[in-house]
């Protein structure tokens, strides 16, 4: 009877190693598929991080072309506007020297009409003097003239000079346009 009784015991035993064994290895196997679970998802976060990367690399470089090419457009644009600040500049500079001659050519009237008023009794000399003034109220029409003309042509270059500015207005809110175009792509990530 001690056998029989040593015999279940063993048994028992046996069935609870055996038991204890199996659940071990569907602990195991578990453990494994999870594992293999862990790990493909990793892979997948990897992917996609990496495929993020990849299209805010290509994002942040067409911004970069799109810049320097909107930069090259807003450069021509200031040059020609400088070169068009340098006309009226010349202008300015010729409009003076006008109103310097017309300064020397009033001086010159009156020192006519000085000479006329001391020769007023010699008729020869004062027509000679009246035709000086004539003269130089001719040099004064001229130098108005050519003033007139130097201002004609700064308010036409002053014209142009706005064209340019509106064009370089322009170059920029369309360089503007393209950046929020470009960065729309980046609204999709939750970046603060």
């Amino acid at each position: 009877m001690e056998n029989v009784e040593e015999a279940a015991s063993v048994k028992q035993v046996a069935d609870t190693i055996d038991h204890a064994m199996t659940e071990f290895n569907k602990a195991m196997k578990r453990r494994e598929a999870l594992i293999v679970r862990i790990g493909t998802q990793t892979t997948q976060i990897i992917k996609f991080s990496m495929l993020g990367l990849g299209v805010v690399t290509v994002i942040v470089f067409a911004l970069i072309v799109i810049l320097l090419s909107d930069m090259g457009n807003i450069t021509k644009r200031l040059d020609e506007v400088a070169g068009y600040m340098r006309e009226i500049n010349e202008n300015v500079v010729i409009v003076g020297k006008n109103i310097n001659g017309m300064t020397g050519s009033i001086d010159l009237v009156k020192n006519s009409i000085d000479k006329m008023e001391k020769n007023v009794a010699f008729m020869p000399t004062l027509n000679g003097s009246i035709t000086k003034i004539s003269t130089d109220m001719l040099a004064i029409n001229d130098s108005l003239n050519r003033m007139t003309i130097n201002i004609d042509e700064m308010g036409t270059n002053m014209a142009i000079m706005t064209y340019h500015v509106s064009g370089l207005n322009n170059s920029l809110g369309v360089m503007g346009h393209n950046v929020d175009r470009m960065a729309a792509p980046m609204k999709m990530f939750p970046f603060p």
